[in-house]
């Protein structure tokens, strides 16, 4: 049986770096739904060749291909020796009924969904500092205020140049905390339904304090 993970909060609240060091510490496999769709298409399989038309086609990729490509990947041997940390699925009421489904016929369990809660005002401030990585490959994400680059402009882990994304303004930020207010309201309340959610505040701190805070609500 192997056990999943999923991390909800607003953006800002340092989901992808918790989840990193959660992935690092405990061995558990990192799932994102966006690096699935690319894997599907370099390898040209059938579900890849149906993602590769309906993006060139301006489309979206449908809940039912996103699922069948989480399937298969959860029923890979590193995830069943490791457990997964589901990143980018599911978004919605549907596709958590849909992922408790995939657990259930494959005979692992939900282990915890963590609901990051964090301060408004800290959140905008993060939002409006971000910094990305230029190399998609890496994709890492740095905050010029609470967690900056050894070198400015430039990235740790792999030494390409960071810019910062051209929506990263405060109305922007305002907008996407709404959007995410509206949409994952009812993914919390689903979990909590079923006793699976557990909550932390993410502080203005290093990242290391706040997975203390991770780390003793799932008992790691």
């Amino acid at each position: 049986m192997a056990d999943a993970y999923i991390f909800i909060g607003p953006p800002g609240a340092g989901k992808g770096t918790l989840g990193d060091i959660f992935c690092e510490k405990t061995g558990v496999i990192h799932v994102s739904t966006g690096q699935l769709l690319r894997d599907e298409m370099a390898a040209g399989s059938d579900l890849g060749k149906q993602v590769k038309d309906i993006i060139a086609a301006g489309k979206l990729v449908s809940d039912d291909i996103v699922a069948a490509m989480v399937k298969n990947r959860l029923a890979k041997a590193d995830i069943k020796a490791h457990g997964c940390l589901l990143d980018g699925f599911p978004r919605t009421v549907p596709q958590a009924e849909t992922l408790e489904k995939i657990l259930a016929d494959g005979g692992d369990r939900m282990a915890a969904v963590v609901l990051i809660e964090a301060d408004r005002k800290m959140l905008m401030g993060r939002l409006t500092s971000r910094r990305m990585c230029s190399n998609k490959e890496c994709g890492a994400i740095y905050n010029v205020i609470s967690q900056p680059p050894k070198k400015e402009g430039v990235c740790d882990k792999c030494g390409a140049p960071l810019y910062q994304r051209s929506d990263d303004t405060e109305a922007t930020a305002i907008d996407r905390l709404k959007v995410y207010e509206e949409q994952t309201a009812p993914l919390v309340d689903f979990y909590a339904s079923r006793g699976q959610l557990v909550k932390i505040t993410s502080e203005d701190a290093p990242a290391e304090e706040n997975y203390k805070a991770l780390a003793k609500v799932l008992g790691k």
